[in-house]
């Protein structure tokens, strides 16, 4: 596997230069063919941007298609064998076009651009989701670092772009043709020749899923995250796995307990079999340690979303970015719903003995009155209010609950949930805060430290006898946000009387659901096939809602027919080259 990285990292660099010139003929000894390969590119070209010829372009794509293979496969063994320079690149046959991302400082961008049909989908796949078209598909690796300005939140751990390599022998510069790499989630045809005539663009979806979760961050966390979270605390932030796109709305997942944002791997690589979803969502994954009570990454949630709209959306016009969709898996359909309350203070509660009525009357205007009785000091108030009180995102219009336990579930109390609890090793900082406001409680946390330290876990936060979960129900979104429901009753079919193996039925029904699917899945309904098409569906009411009809059916008239194949196992792991 290592020799197949470093190959795949020498066609990376090699896509941006080779030599022409007399004296390195010796080192890049395919200059005979790479010009013989063009000239049938361009033939192919010819052919495929004259409609009357229609009948054989699926030949001629065949023959393009292999051309640009050829050359790729050309450089990729120039690099091996020596060095390239601006004037090598000056020399080549053809023009490299410089990436849509690229600064200044790195023209090229990417740290390594890997080919799809060289690299192993199966990391966490179930399928493998391509289309058939013009050009190779490839998986850019972006670099690490801040191309977003909120690092502390909003992580960057070198995005793997889908792309399309193509020759266009439309972009000609001084007689040559231009190698292009194009953004595969933004385009999805390409329009040739004086004809303008359409063409779909090849793609593989799903080695750029495999490829960012293998080598992302956020990857091989997830009990890490929920035994030591600590450890792994700066995992917590909103992942892109593509660059933004501003005519795209974004849907946001937030996984679950003792898992990571991977786990929505399968769920991401079904939808986008969908190009009415490629063309019209971006995916967006938050991350977090799932030990730490959930109450504590819903505010860094919150806090990820509100940057982004003053990156994105500074004025608030954004029709994309103000139709946000969340879905919540398990745990993190709690800090979904939590966030998108009209009253989250509600949940206090469950922290101090106050009369029914403070918590009655409660706004975002008074909300210190009502908490005077217990004399906090302003660095207390501030943690408080951080937690607590906040209006919900009105950018936000469409929450999806996939087996969420909003009254808890049992298994947090069982002798497993016990253990886990002990087993949580929270951050030394945030026992300090928490054990703050407990002193304000007037409760047994006094009494009992270790207590404490439990009461504050993820698990213990899933027990119907939480203090928390009690008053979950009580907790309502915006009339005008509808919600959905994805519930596993393992093929079972004894719903109402079902459960996922984990939260029963009662525990993830909601009455005002306006739509609930019912799949036959265990409590990872994220990876049943069920679920995706659910959740396509939703997403395409979601659009009409947001876009009109007409956008829809747009879409799903030049649609260009994908391949779902299953893949083959056990899965290759892949690391960063």
């Amino acid at each position: 596997m290592k020799t197949v990285s470093i190959l795949l990292l020498g066609l990376a660099i090699g896509l941006s230069g080779c030599s022409l010139h007399q004296r390195q003929e010796m080192e890049y000894a395919h200059y005979q063919d790479d010009a013989a390969a063009i000239r049938e590119a361009h033939a192919a070209w010819l052919i495929l941007s004259s409609p009357s010829r229609s009948r054989e372009w699926p030949e001629a794509r065949k023959k393009y298609n292999a051309c640009i293979r050829e050359l790729a496969a050309h450089l990729k063994e120039a690099k091996r064998k020596g060095g390239m320079d601006e004037e090598k690149r000056l020399s080549l046959p053809f023009v490299i076009e410089k990436s849509p991302y690229a600064k200044d400082s790195n023209p090229w961008f990417y740290e390594a651009i890997f080919m799809s049909d060289e690299v192993d989908p199966t990391f966490r796949l179930r399928e493998s989701v391509t289309v058939e078209g013009m050009g190779i598909p490839l998986a850019g690796l972006a670099p690490r670092g801040g191309s977003r300005p909120h690092a502390n939140v909003l992580k960057d751990n070198g995005n793997v772009h889908t792309l399309t390599a193509i020759l266009d022998f439309d972009r000609m510069v001084d007689g040559k043709p231009t190698l292009r790499t194009i953004p595969r989630l933004m385009n999805e045809h390409i329009f040739i020749g004086k004809n303008k005539v359409r063409q779909p663009l090849a793609a593989n979806f799903s080695v750029p899923i495999a490829l960012f979760w293998k080598l992302s961050d956020a990857d091989g966390t997830e009990l890490l995250g929920a035994f030591r979270p600590k450890k792994a605390i700066n995992t917590m932030g909103l992942y892109f796995s593509e660059p933004y796109d501003p005519r795209k709305i974004p849907v946001v997942f937030t996984h679950g307990l003792m898992s990571g944002p991977a786990t929505f791997a399968n769920l991401t690589n079904r939808l986008l079999v969908d190009p009415v979803i490629r063309e019209n969502y971006q995916f967006w994954f938050f991350g977090y340690p799932s030990g730490l009570a959930w109450t504590i990454p819903a505010s860094r949630q919150r806090q990820a979303l509100k940057e982004l709209m003053q990156e994105y959306n500074p004025r608030g016009t954004s029709r994309e970015m103000n139709n946000i969709v969340m879905v919540g898996h398990s745990m993190g359909g709690l800090i979904t719903r939590f966030n998108n309350s009209t009253k989250p203070w509600t949940l206090m509660k469950g922290l101090f003995e106050l009369p029914p009525e403070t918590f009655a009357g409660m706004t975002m205007g008074n909300w210190k009155n009502g908490l005077a009785p217990l004399n906090c000091d302003e660095h207390t108030l501030e943690q408080l209010q951080n937690n607590f009180i906040f209006s919900p995102s009105s950018s936000v219009t469409r929450i999806v609950y996939m087996a969420t336990p909003h009254r808890g579930s049992t298994f947090a109390d069982n002798w497993i949930g016990r253990l886990g609890q002990h087993l949580i090793d929270l951050p030394s900082d945030m026992l300090e805060e928490v054990t703050r406001i407990a002193t304000l409680s007037r409760g047994m946390f006094l009494l009992n430290p270790l207590q404490l330290k439990d009461e504050l876990t993820s698990i213990r936060q899933l027990s119907p006898n939480s203090s928390l979960v009690k008053y979950m129900s009580e907790l309502r979104g915006s009339p005008n946000v509808p919600v959905h429901s994805i519930i596993g009753d393992r093929g079972r079919n004894d719903t109402p009387n079902s459960s996922d193996g984990v939260v029963k039925y009662h525990s993830s029904h909601l009455d005002w659901s306006a739509s609930e699917k019912i799949v036959p899945s265990g409590h990872s309904v994220q990876d049943d096939p069920a679920s995706a098409v659910e959740l396509r569906r939703i997403l395409r009411e979601h659009l009409v809602k947001v876009k009109g009809r007409k956008t829809l059916e747009e879409a799903d008239a030049k649609a260009a027919t994908p391949v779902w194949q299953a893949n083959p196992s056990p899965p290759i792991i892949l690391k960063r080259p």
